[in-house]
């Protein structure tokens, strides 16, 4: 039976550190962001964590053949549109795949050029430019909490007072996800987006930096000296967004 995070803290939480995946971090960097807040968007099974984001679901944990089919008539109840999890067989046929990638290499010489934690609004105009299905609204509170906690850091590099190249760095207990890593469609191929990500690197020596890429940017990343370690399943619930 899945229930809210906020009818059973404590089956949350010790779910929560069953795991030491990717996504269970994730998941513990959020729950610590909103549990002083509110705890509307998490729930839980027995041996499993659920965390709505908009019209998207992030899962982790090991579920039961029960549990799955709870969990997706759960997902289609709440006109979930997208699942994120380490689980790869559900009974889905729509899925992508992203690939995580660990950074292995010697540590980056840092760039005083580039801007950190300055404008947040700004910072997320140009997200909402650069990515399909994203909220002005939606990504600035998420922006400004993770970045007033200290929970997150933003990059970017301006031309002419705009910004073109940006990152986000959010630390999931010691291990670094860089995330919304884009550069304006006029800037690309300058090597923006290499240079921000080698200052994230600089900014957090000692510590594991990871990040999910498509395929075809695989070969990117590994000439920054990343590796691929993993996957993560990307199902679609619904066929069109509401």
């Amino acid at each position: 039976m899945i229930v809210t995070a906020k009818t059973n803290i404590e089956k949350f939480e010790k779910n929560l550190c069953k795991q030491n995946t990717f996504l269970s971090k994730k998941m513990r960097c959020e729950y610590l962001s909103c549990k002083d807040i509110t705890l509307d968007n998490f729930y839980c099974s027995d041996n499993v964590n659920i965390m709505l984001n908009g019209e998207n679901a992030s899962i982790c944990g090991t579920p039961t053949e029960d549990e799955i089919e709870n969990i997706l008539s759960f997902c289609q109840f709440l006109r979930v549109y997208g699942l994120e999890t380490e689980i790869d067989d559900l009974p889905i046929k729509n899925r992508h795949i992203l690939h995580l990638m660990n950074y292995a290499s010697d540590m980056c010489q840092g760039d005083e050029t580039i801007i950190h934690n300055k404008n947040i609004y700004q910072f997320s105009e140009f997200c909402t430019r650069n990515f399909d299905d994203i909220s002005f609204d939606m990504i600035y509170s998420f922006f400004a909490r993770k970045v007033n906690r200290g929970l997150s850091d933003i990059y970017y590099i301006e031309k002419g007072g705009k910004i073109v190249s940006g990152a986000v760095a959010s630390n999931y207990e010691e291990t670094i996800y860089v995330s919304f890593v884009s550069t304006e469609i006029s800037e690309r191929g300058n090597g923006l987006a290499s240079k921000i990500i080698r200052h994230v690197i600089s900014e957090n020596a000692g510590k594991e930096i990871i990040l999910m890429c498509e395929e075809n940017l695989i070969g990117f990343y590994e000439k920054l000296g990343f590796y691929n370690s993993g996957n993560i399943n990307l199902y679609k619930v619904r066929e069109e967004s509401i």
